[in-house]
């Protein structure tokens, strides 16, 4: 049973991150029915999170080499004195772009009282008792990437990533990556596409930053947990997350570049009504 759970639960935690169907969004939903109304996790769920962190990487490593190479010459020539971020090329401003949502992502740490900080007081809506915020962000989730779909029909160009939209999806991850129901990849790539960014870059944007995210979501989870698993479960969860996430975040790119992204809008919407009415009968019961 623990090496099944291993291989579901790496399937399924890759599937609803890559897409944008809302990983944490069905976590909540099977805490909910489970009746384990806790944001504690379980060593499983953070080595997932860099299995797929991993199998993004070797998907797109050109993308991550560029970056790092970017980041070296940048450091360069701020030592030299030669760095001019008007002349820089688009690369680096991209590069210069990725580290926005960093800096937003410390006010995670900015205390809240009894529930800790920021982060665990967004998180703590997700497990408490009801599905109601969660259905809302299925909803939310859904209107973006229907929106999203709509100017994917009308095939423009699009423009580079500028400071104002990263700064936009920089706030849309902020809330999404603690808050059940919202999605990264719609808070990224799908918002990105609304604020007319280019949906390559767009795309490449929510890759860049995916990756690191997972990896250090992951590190804590695995410092934090309070359930272990064996060794051989661990190892089948890593492999088997980072093969998915390797085929989904290709097929995402395909689905982007062929719009057909409207369906995810659809499953959003209908999982969204279904939960918020569960969620809504929740609150009455009390």
């Amino acid at each position: 049973m623990s090496i099944l759970t291993a291989i579901f639960q790496a399937l399924a935690q890759a599937l609803t991150y890559v897409f944008p169907i809302s990983e944490s969004g069905h976590s909540a939903i099977f805490h909910d029915f489970a009746g384990r109304y806790s944001a504690a996790c379980s060593e499983l769920t953070g080595l997932v999170h860099i299995g797929i962190a991993l199998g993004i990487i070797v998907a797109f490593y050109k993308v991550f080499l560029r970056l790092i190479l970017e980041f070296v010459s940048t450091i360069t020539d701020i030592f030299q004195k030669k760095f001019n971020l008007r002349e820089a090329k688009h690369s680096r401003k991209f590069m210069l772009l990725t580290l926005i949502p960093y800096v937003f992502m410390l006010a995670y740490l900015i205390p809240t009282g009894n529930k800790g900080n920021i982060y665990q007081l967004l998180h703590s809506y997700s497990y408490d008792g009801n599905l109601l915020f969660e259905g809302v962000g299925f909803i939310v989730t859904a209107a973006v990437v229907y929106i999203a779909s709509i100017l994917l029909q009308k095939e423009e160009k699009g423009k580079q990533l500028n400071f104002v939209s990263a700064l936009t999806i920089s706030l849309c991850l902020f809330f999404s990556i603690p808050i059940a129901g919202l999605s990264a990849c719609a808070a990224v790539l799908f918002v990105g596409i609304i604020l007319k960014v280019n949906k390559k870059i767009a795309f490449r944007y929510f890759i860049s930053l995916s990756a690191p995210i997972l990896i250090v979501s992951g590190i804590i989870q695995i410092v934090t947990c309070v359930t272990y698993v064996p060794i051989l479960e661990g190892v089948i969860a890593v492999v088997l997350s980072g093969a998915a996430a390797f085929l989904f975040s290709k097929l995402l790119l395909s689905f982007v570049k062929d719009n057909k992204v409207v369906y995810f809008s659809y499953y959003d919407a209908a999982i969204g009504v279904i939960t918020l009415i569960i969620g809504i009968v929740e609150v009455i019961a009390k």
